[in-house]
């Protein structure tokens, strides 16, 4: 007979080997990372429209994504001294919230491919976008060399084209956070895109 804790910790195994079978078969898509819509327009892969567009959308998404945190100090232990801000959100008593700046940002759109670094995906036609989602990037205080996804997931150690699996960098609401809470993980990745 089984003890109730292994019955337990079986039951909880069961969602997250689905999760990690489900990613397996899943196919790496190009993308971009860039500080600002002028070193995209500067790649030549996407025309300057574009390049602002989705550094629009990352920004617009920058306030739903970016981990919060109840007092700056937190949030500048995380990221490093300047480097968070206000969020629009407040807390129940309508304290402040912060969040940490966007450092750069991801593309997943991109329109003309004609970058000799980069490859069509398979699926994808001339013109269109990948599955990759336009989002905010950041930096943590203990990683300056990695841009990673509100969610901490490292993607890239520089501006340029990376290959990741879609559902890797998924953007999700930001929670609120305590310290040690981002930074502490970025310590301890250290590959990018899986």
């Amino acid at each position: 007979m089984m003890k109730r804790s292994k019955k337990a910790a079986l039951v909880l195994m069961v969602p997250v080997a689905t999760l990690l079978l489900a990613g397996c078969g899943e196919e790496r898509e190009q993308a971009m990372v860039f500080t600002d819509p002028s070193e995209c327009s500067a790649a030549a892969l996407n025309s300057a429209a574009q390049c602002e567009a989705d550094y629009a959308a990352a920004q617009a998404l920058h306030p739903q994504v970016a981990p919060k945190y109840l007092n700056k100090q937190e949030c500048e232990v995380d990221f490093g001294a300047g480097n968070c801000e206000t969020a629009p959100q407040q807390t129940t008593s309508g304290g402040s919230v912060f969040m940490p700046m966007m450092m750069g940002y991801l593309a997943g759109q991109m329109m003309n491919r004609g970058g000799a670094n980069l490859q069509q995906p398979a699926a994808a036609g001339a013109g269109a976008g990948t599955n990759v989602p336009t989002q905010p990037l950041y930096k943590s205080r203990d990683d300056r060399a990695t841009f990673r996804t509100a969610t901490n997931t490292p993607v890239a150690g520089g501006i340029g084209p990376i290959s990741l699996k879609p559902s890797q960098v998924k953007p999700q609401v930001g929670q609120v956070v305590r310290r040690g809470g981002f930074g502490a993980q970025a310590a301890s990745r250290n590959s990018f895109g899986g």
